[in-house]
C-alpha cells in the first residue's frame, strides 16, 4: 500500500508539470498572435486547451491552473485585470518580463527559468 501512495504522489507531480507546460505553451501562442500590448485570458480558456491534449477530468485540473496563474500574479509576471462572478481575468503585458521570456525561449526553458527564480 505504501508503494501505491508514492506512485500517486509522483503522478500528481507529473500532472502538475504537464499543466504548467500547457499554460506556458498557451501563453506563447497568444504572444505570437498578439497585436496589442495586453493579452487577457481566463483559466477556463486554458482548460479548453488542456482538454485537447488530455481527455482527463478538466474541472479538477482548473484548480491547478488557477493555482499556477495566482503564483505568477504573486511573483509579478501577470496581473489580475478584472474580478467577476465568473472568476478572474488575467492579463499579460507586452512590457512585462514574462512576455520577453515567452518570445525568446522554448516552453521547457521558460518553465526552468520560472522554477529557478522561485527557489531564489
Amino acid at each position: 500500500m505504501e508503494g501505491f501512495r508514492t506512485i500517486y504522489k509522483y503522478s500528481e507531480k507529473l500532472d502538475s508539470y504537464a499543466i504548467k507546460r500547457i499554460i506556458i505553451k498557451f501563453l506563447q501562442d497568444q504572444t505570437k498572435n498578439a497585436k496589442g500590448n495586453l493579452i487577457t485570458f481566463r483559466p477556463s480558456k486554458i482548460a479548453q486547451d488542456l482538454s485537447i491534449y488530455s481527455r482527463k477530468d478538466v474541472r479538477a485540473k482548473t484548480v491547478m491552473i488557477r493555482g499556477f496563474l495566482d503564483e505568477l500574479v504573486h511573483r509579478g509576471y501577470i496581473a489580475v485585470i478584472k474580478r467577476s462572478a465568473r472568476g478572474k481575468v488575467y492579463g499579460l503585458y507586452r512590457s512585462g518580463k514574462l512576455w520577453d521570456l515567452l518570445d525568446k525561449y522554448e516552453t521547457d526553458k521558460v518553465l526552468e527559468i520560472l522554477e529557478s527564480e522561485k527557489l531564489q
